[in-house]
């Protein structure tokens, strides 16, 4: 996909449904909704925005779909999470999950953010390799902050 046909977008309370759409998406593809997505895919202008965090999207320009969102969700004054990171079926694969993670990681130094974690699951082969590639390093003395079932791995790295 030509990058230059890509605008990444802060939230709009008018985008909140392609936040829910694209991880109910990738969510129900490999796991469950747990009642934890419920909360957030429901409500991200309480559960991300309201707290301190952010919410990014990448918009094709030449359909002028939303074809893939970011969640930055701040824990801490230094800390956050890259959250609830998906794209579009037919986009992935194309560099725009990694265009996306990447406008994320430079969010989160704008906000203040000295760690940045995710937490994940080892079988989302091409989303692990791209955490890799972004410098997320794995994370292995820790509690998990969010209650997923799904997530056996937490990744962090240092801006």
């Amino acid at each position: 996909m030509n990058k230059s046909k890509i605008t990444i977008e802060h939230f709009k309370p008018e985008l909140a449904n392609d936040f829910k759409t694209i991880n109910q998406a990738w969510i129900e593809k490999y796991f469950v909704i747990e009642e934890e997505d419920q909360r957030v895919l429901n409500d991200p202008q309480k559960y991300i925005i309201d707290t301190g965090g952010e919410i990014l999207f990448a918009r094709n320009n030449a359909t002028s779909e939303i074809i893939a969102a970011c969640a930055l969700k701040k824990w801490a004054e230094d800390e956050y999470e890259l959250s609830k990171m998906g794209v579009l079926e037919g986009y992935q694969g194309s560099g725009v999950g990694k265009l996306l993670a990447k406008a994320v990681i430079e969010e989160a130094r704008k906000l203040g953010c000295k760690r940045l974690f995710l937490e994940s699951n080892r079988k989302l082969k091409p989303a692990m390799k791209l955490y890799q590639q972004l410098g997320f390093k794995e994370f292995t003395n820790h509690e998990s902050r969010v209650d997923y079932d799904r997530c056996d791995i937490v990744m962090e790295m240092f801006l």
